[in-house]
């Protein structure tokens, strides 16, 4: 009763036909404009500064924790960990920041930077 299990031709177009629907149903979400981004600099909880990305728009920042340092480079519409002198260096190697939600953090200096889509609103509040 244990036969080989066979693709038959049937099999192999379906198989195409689903690749090609799903492939068309995220086009839309590849090719979607990310709309204008505001960087958000926060220190432990107090928010250091944020900022409305702009093309020609370009400033270094140097945070301080102790003895270690954070210098965070904007540029454009990214913003970067350039250098920091904490020992792991996840925040340096964690790359350029470009899309709405993406973030890098500094643990040992408590220091987030985050990428917030300007045009966000809040779905839902749950209490």
């Amino acid at each position: 009763m244990h036969g080989k299990l066979r693709l038959r031709w049937g099999d192999l177009v379906i198989c195409a036909a689903v690749l090609c629907l799903a492939g068309l149903a995220a086009v839309p979400f590849l090719f979607q404009p990310s709309g204008q981004l505001v960087c958000e600099i926060k220190q432990g909880d107090t928010v250091v500064k944020t900022v409305r990305l702009d093309p020609e728009y370009q400033e270094t920042i140097t945070l301080t924790s102790g003895d270690l340092t954070n210098v965070i480079e904007i540029d454009g519409e990214s913003v970067r960990f350039a250098q920091s002198n904490c020992p792991d260096q996840v925040c340096v190697r964690t790359g350029t920041l470009t899309r709405a939600g993406q973030m890098a953090v500094c643990l040992p200096t408590r220091v987030v930077v985050r990428l917030i889509g300007a045009d966000a609103q809040v779905d839902a509040i749950a209490g």
